[in-house]
């Protein structure tokens, strides 16, 4: 039971490393490198990967080639719908940086469209800190309560039965 309980919370550990790693780590090394956007690109693609791993966790049915039990997948499930918080948090930010790219294309001096583009990027990564720092708390409260042995809130897996 100990065991179960220790792989449900992997879906939150495991959601966790990607937050910290992949926006909080790897962000904060590119800025104090040359390498800014190739570093910055490398970590969005980590995380995409990372995501897809979740989401292919989630996906798999208890009954198929899975040793999963019922507990094990609403947790996978509940961190899939976490994650799109995350994917929700990217389209925001990019949406505000395109905005700001299309409103600093109309200036005339490029030192302007540069200014504009540094104030709208910093702009745009608001949401996502957010959505971030929370998710980071939202998955430590899940994670404690999957030690426990217990179901996510509002799981339908967690209605169904607990035979596997």
């Amino acid at each position: 039971m100990e065991y179960e309980n220790q792989c449900a919370a992997y879906p939150h550990e495991f959601l966790m490393t990607n937050l910290s790693v992949f926006h909080l780590l790897i962000p904060l090394v590119a800025l104090s490198s040359d390498y800014l956007n190739i570093i910055l690109a490398a970590s969005l693609g980590g995380s995409i990967l990372a995501l897809l791993w979740i989401v292919k966790k989630a996906r798999v049915t208890c009954c198929e080639a899975s040793k999963d039990t019922t507990l094990i997948k609403a947790h996978w499930q509940q961190a899939w719908k976490r994650s799109k918080l995350l994917l929700i948090g990217y389209a925001i930010s990019a949406g505000i940086f395109l905005l700001g790219w299309f409103v600093a294309s109309s200036q005339a001096d490029p030192n302007m469209f540069d200014i504009m583009l540094a104030v709208f990027s910093w702009i745009a990564a608001i949401p996502l800190v957010f959505i971030i720092f929370g998710l980071f708390v939202l998955s430590t409260v899940s994670s404690a309560r999957a030690k426990r042995g217990e179901f996510p809130r509002k799981s339908a897996l967690a209605l169904g039965s607990e035979a596997d």
